[in-house]
């Protein structure tokens, strides 16, 4: 091989193992999401005011279904269901992996007071926050624990 053409050959070179890790981790992740430890998560969004409120910029974490890539979903606007006691609520369920990040955020109208939650399985509580002042958004978020 020619001086000239070793640079050449060492790029490319480098290319193909550039490529092949770059397979190799997605495939590892790929893998993660089908068949690793995940919790089923229930966003809860609860508002101070009637069922039929709007809730404005909702996201929330995670995959919707078991082997989907993770990622934040842009829902845009939801309206509050079922009334309890004072107030209304909604809530999306998702799924996300042991160990990573679940959240959700909503902005309720004007007027209105919302508070987050974050629960696994539909019943132990990870995370919880109410909004600062009337009309502000809620922000929740954890990182969901270990299988064990």
């Amino acid at each position: 091989m020619s001086e000239r053409n070793r640079p050449t050959v060492r790029l490319v070179a480098a290319a193909v193992v550039a490529g092949s890790v770059a397979v190799l981790a997605t495939g590892c992740s790929f893998v993660q999401q089908q068949t690793g430890d995940a919790w089923s998560v229930t966003y809860e969004v609860r508002v101070d005011q009637p069922r039929g409120a709007e809730l404005t910029d909702v996201r929330v974490e995670g995959a919707e279904r078991r082997g989907e890539a993770p990622g934040v979903h842009r829902l845009g606007t939801e309206e509050t269901g079922a009334t309890d006691g004072d107030g209304s609520h909604w809530e999306h369920e998702t799924i996300v992996l042991a160990e990573q990040q679940a959240s959700v955020r909503a902005t309720p109208g004007a007027g209105a007071t919302a508070t987050c939650r974050i629960l696994l399985d539909g019943k132990r509580e990870i995370a919880s926050e109410t909004s600062a002042r009337p009309g502000a958004a809620v922000r929740c978020s954890a990182d969901t624990p270990a299988f064990g």
